[in-house]
């Protein structure tokens, strides 16, 4: 199976989801609890969720930490730092997904962060990832230090046992589905 047929494939997988996702969202933060710990005290780089992704921004409730969240910008994706949801707002690129609200927000340099959050339309149980096509995280992920922990997160139905894989695609380190932990 191609990329482009996986992709359809999981799209109409999650579209499906409904509201089963606010439940196991709440697994899928439980099972992120061991992982963060891990991680140490650097910072922990959250996505903003679209509609059809894990909500993991309920880890602001139940888990302390610094959170600092990707923003697009002419070089690439970069994290900020995000002090509380509400400096979140729309992207000027996507209407699902949101980004800090002000140019300014304080970079977070790739070394200090301790764990990462990544999302994906597929995972394997060994860490590979299909992303949604635009190689930003791919290109993130490559750069960071091989002491930050990568954590695939998705839904149980998202896992694979195969994907294809190209030189450029980057392994998570763990997955976490509401199933639990892979490793």
């Amino acid at each position: 199976m191609t990329k482009a047929e996986l992709r359809r494939e999981m799209r109409t997988r999650l579209a499906a989801l409904g509201p089963a996702r606010a439940v196991q969202s709440r697994a899928i933060v439980a099972a992120l609890a061991r992982p963060l710990v891990q991680a140490g005290s650097g910072w922990i780089a959250l996505f903003s969720p679209m509609p059809s992704e894990p909500d993991i921004e309920l880890l602001w409730e139940s888990a302390p930490g610094r959170f600092c969240y990707p923003r697009i910008a002419q070089s690439g994706m970069e994290f900020v730092e995000v002090e509380q949801l509400a400096d979140l707002t729309v992207s000027a690129w996507h209407p699902h997904i949101r980004e800090h609200r002000l140019a300014e927000a304080r970079l977070v340099p790739p070394v200090d962060i301790g764990a990462i959050l990544v999302p994906g339309l597929a995972f394997t149980k060994d860490g590979h990832r299909l992303g949604r096509g635009g190689g930003f995280y791919d290109r993130y992920l490559a750069a960071l230090p091989a002491t930050t922990h990568k954590i695939g997160v998705c839904f149980a139905l998202q896992l694979v046992e195969t994907l294809p894989i190209e030189p450029h695609d980057q392994r998570m380190d763990a997955v976490v589905t509401e199933e639990g932990l892979e490793e």
